[in-house]
């Protein structure tokens, strides 16, 4: 390991790899490997439990009310995907690569969609179509089991963390998710990495085959899951506090489709699927609309029953057919009027989408603490531990404090066209070009926005009553 002492190198006061305080944690992989293998016995013991005992709290209570909310959706906004970092899969697979074939990922399945649609169709779909199963501890049970299984038998055939990269359902849903947050790993640049270092330690240590010290001039971390064996090898990385979405006002030497895709397909199956499905679903005005009425329709004409959802589904299409009509069609024409190549647009363009989802989704899950996530949690656990503790929900969901968080999704409307606006600068136009181009390629912005004012008139000013 290279040592600063050397070099006569001072670290920077915002790198928290500075401090022992963290050094001693997230920049030590003897501690981290402590919490991700707790965290893996965790994750077995949820998924045994759900198997062999279905009715519990504990297996839902820990998937769906600690993992995804609180490691997933509150952290990925501000710390970027420190769930990575502590993972117990990604630490599985590295273990088990260690003692694995290590043979190289066949070209065809080096597609950085297969993970995310399997998020997508196992999960997300399902949940609309067929509402409560995945809430019922068995599915839940086998669903975490699958994906370990998937863990285990790609990562002791392929080596360069393949399953993290291509197979794990949020393998590019938290790198893509993370450029909204404050922090960012890289390394010290001039005298180090520059003129000192002609072999990079850090990404001959890094089990996925990534270069850090590239990060800043790339304006990308990549797939990085920040496990922090670049650290450990060498004192030249850092892990900085950043201006917030600090990537995102940055051009992007070399953009990736596959994020803006990621952006664009969560905005529409999570953020507007909700807000038509849930949000106005459960308003005065839920008889009225289309999908309700055609969802209603179709459960008759074909005869289909519960528990599949007809509702659910035609919310999910119509949804997702909204934002691509949105997203696709005004960045069109957004390069018809700045006279841009098409994809030039949609790649400098579409990095400004990426607070519209999981800035919104601060409003669901921290409502949702207080009426559902924090009973839920904690009398798992007891349950689980066989510990004499009961608690009530913090909070009723009609209790009028609550509507505090509704200031989120403004929050993520207009942090999205912030950066929008500052991002037509890389297309170099100016003046009415720039206005009129800003105002289309901000078509879901806007339309967002309006679908946040309206679902709130609805339910609390329209005269309708609360529902």
């Amino acid at each position: 390991m290279r040592k600063f002492a050397e070099l006569h190198f001072e670290k920077e006061n915002r790198d928290f790899l500075k401090y022992g305080i963290f050094r001693n944690t997230i920049g030590n992989q003897k501690f981290l490997n402590i919490v991700r293998f707790v965290l893996l016995l965790l994750v077995l013991y949820a998924i045994a439990w759900g198997l062999f005992s279905p009715k519990n709290h504990f297996t839902t209570g820990l998937f769906w009310g600690l993992f995804w909310p609180f490691f997933m959706v509150i952290t990925l906004p501000f710390f970027g995907n420190i769930f990575c970092m502590i993972c117990p899969h990604g630490f599985l697979s590295r273990k088990i690569t260690e003692i694995g074939l290590k043979k190289n990922l066949p070209k065809a399945l080096k597609n950085p969609y297969i993970g995310f649609g399997l998020l997508i169709g196992l999960y997300w779909v399902t949940l609309y179509t067929f509402p409560g199963i995945l809430r019922n501890s068995f599915t839940t049970a086998l669903l975490f089991l699958f994906f370990t299984l998937v863990a285990v038998v790609v990562s002791y055939l392929y080596s360069n963390g393949a399953y993290c990269k291509y197979f794990c359902p949020i393998g590019r849903v938290a790198p893509a998710f993370a450029r909204v947050g404050f922090m960012w790993l890289s390394s010290y640049s001039k005298p180090l990495c520059d003129d000192k270092c002609d072999k990079p330690d850090c990404a001959f240590a890094c089990p996925y085959k990534m270069n850090p010290s590239k990060f800043e001039k790339n304006n990308s971390m990549s797939t990085c899951t920040l496990c922090m064996e670049c650290a450990d090898s060498c004192e030249g990385i850092k892990y900085s506090i950043k201006r917030w979405s600090y990537s995102l006002f940055r051009k992007m030497p070399k953009p990736q489709s596959w994020e803006i895709w990621v952006y664009i397909i969560l905005l529409g199956v999570i953020t507007i699927t909700m807000r038509f499905h849930h949000g106005l679903g459960h308003s005065p005005i839920k008889n009225e609309l289309p999908w309700v009425i055609w969802g209603k329709w179709l459960q008759q004409a074909t005869g289909i029953g519960k528990p599949f959802d007809f509702v659910g589904l035609l919310a999910l299409i119509m949804a997702v057919s909204t934002v691509l009509i949105l997203v696709l069609g005004g960045f069109y024409i957004a390069s018809k009027i700045t006279g841009k190549p098409y994809k030039e647009v949609f790649l400098n363009l579409g990095y400004a989408l990426a607070p519209l989802m999981i800035i919104g989704s601060l409003s669901h899950v921290t409502h949702f603490f207080f009426t559902h996530y924090y009973h839920e949690i904690i009398n798992g656990f007891a349950q689980a531990f066989f510990l004499d503790i009961k608690v009530e929900p913090l909070a009723d969901r009609r209790d009028a404090w609550l509507r505090i968080f509704y200031v989120f999704p403004f929050i993520a409307a207009f942090w999205s066209g912030y950066i929008m606006w500052k991002r037509m600068d890389f297309l170099e136009v100016k003046g009415f070009k720039k206005f009129a181009g800003y105002i289309f390629a901000s078509a879901i912005i806007i339309f967002y926005f309006g679908l946040t004012v309206f679902q709130l008139y609805i339910r609390y000013f329209s005269g309708h009553g609360h529902h």
